[in-house]
């Protein structure tokens, strides 16, 4: 039981641990998540002033090179320009900057696109996550974020909406939008390999830690389950040791010294509420000529049934079947005349129906016993001898009126 017991705790303790392993876990992950879309946040922040700087100056004009070639969706008046040396200008708008922007942020890992509903520019279509983000910006979403994937890498990913204003009109006008409408957004892709290497320290951090924390708390349940088992095992022999010293080693019922004591306890105990005591001596009938036919080691065997066969019937804690010599027992009881008379009758046939052989019997082929009985309420002018006095002349009557039967004597 205590093995069981053991191995409960301990696959409750390794469970709690691991509950909470997971749930550390889950919540380094959610952080390392929060982190990401705080920076991307930033991120978006730093593009949005950038665009805003661009459209307080109406757009920026920078020289036309290989890699910057007029803008061929923005329809504006003056849109290239030549300076008076003959360099060749062309306007940048915040979605042509931004874009250049985005093409530039590649090589940092770090990628963000502007996108809309309906993009001018074929190459600002939104994928699959940019069109549900778009979707929740409609339903009055602020901002969205989540892991998701850009051909076959792991993203932190996050998107927040673009308001049209004054600036946006210029190219935007025609499309129907109006100032303050949501026009499209700017998607931010973090790695997730750039905190990853974070996560996965942390979370080795975590499993090393719960693993000791584990090891050491099966460690104490192992050595509290030991020092226990020791305890116990110290225990038992000293209750083995004590119920030796109260037990009749051949019958294994409680000895004189226990019956000794059991009735001091007892009698004081009746005293006190003013209930009936009661008391039973019984003999075997001819034991003497029992052994002698048969011998000892069938009279020992003889003894052991009947003792078994009479101890059937004491199983309340105010009750007691002890041996009291040789091959006399003798029964206390908390009950009255009429009960312990009842009681008696029912052990004296009990112990006929044992059919056990008795070959030297003068009252009967099987063993049987005589029986004393003796009731009394306890007085301050009284004391147990009385009782014990009385239930052995009852016993005596048995005997001299033929045995195998209970004898009765009042007080």
């Amino acid at each position: 039981m205590r093995r069981i017991t053991f191995l409960v705790y301990a696959v409750l303790w390794i469970l709690l641990i691991s509950l909470n392993l997971y749930q550390q876990v889950t919540d380094t992950k959610q952080y390392a998540q929060k982190i990401a879309t705080r920076q991307a946040e930033m991120f978006f922040d730093h593009i949005v002033l950038i665009r805003k700087w661009n459209a307080l100056h109406g757009g920026v004009y920078v020289p036309i090179t290989e890699t910057t070639q007029p803008n061929p969706y923005l329809d504006v008046p003056q849109r290239d320009v030549e300076t008076t040396d003959g360099k060749r200008l062309t306007l940048i708008n915040p979605a042509y900057m931004t874009r250049q922007l985005a093409e530039m942020s590649d090589d940092s890992g770090i990628a963000f696109h502007v996108t809309g509903f309906n993009p001018i520019r074929p190459e600002n279509r939104p994928d699959q996550w940019e069109s549900e983000a778009l979707l929740a910006f409609q339903q009055g979403q602020k901002s969205v974020s989540s892991i998701g994937t850009i051909n076959g890498q792991s993203f932190y990913r996050y998107m927040a909406p673009l308001h049209v204003d004054q600036s946006c009109l210029v190219c935007h006008q025609r499309q129907g939008y109006r100032e303050g409408d949501i026009r499209g957004g700017i998607s931010v892709s973090i790695p997730s390999a750039s905190i990853d290497g974070f996560v996965n320290e942390r979370l080795e951090h975590l499993t090393i830690t719960h693993a000791i924390v584990a090891f050491v708390g099966l460690i104490v349940l192992l050595l509290s389950y030991l020092a226990q088992a020791r305890l116990s095992q110290r225990l038992d022999k000293a209750k083995s040791r004590m119920q030796l010293a109260y037990l009749d080693s051949l019958t294994l019922l409680p000895n004189r010294r226990y019956y000794d004591a059991f009735v001091k306890r007892e009698w004081k105990r009746a005293l006190r509420h003013k209930y009936p005591i009661s008391m039973i001596m019984i003999d075997i009938d001819f034991f003497k000529l029992y052994n002698d036919n048969l011998g000892h080691i069938e009279g020992d065997h003889c003894l052991r049934q009947v003792a078994k066969t009479l101890k059937r019937f004491f199983r309340r804690p105010g009750d007691l079947i002890a041996r009291y010599g040789g091959e006399e027992f003798c029964v206390v009881a908390a009950c009255d005349a009429e009960q312990i008379m009842v009681l008696a009758e029912i052990l004296r046939k009990a112990v006929e129906n044992m059919r056990l052989p008795h070959p030297a019997s003068k009252v009967s082929e099987f063993v049987t016993i005589s029986l004393g009985v003796a009731s009394i309420v306890p007085g301050d002018d009284l004391s147990f001898e009385s009782l014990l006095h009385a239930a052995d002349q009852a016993l005596y009557d048995a005997k001299a009126t033929g045995r195998n039967r209970v004898g009765k004597r009042r007080i």
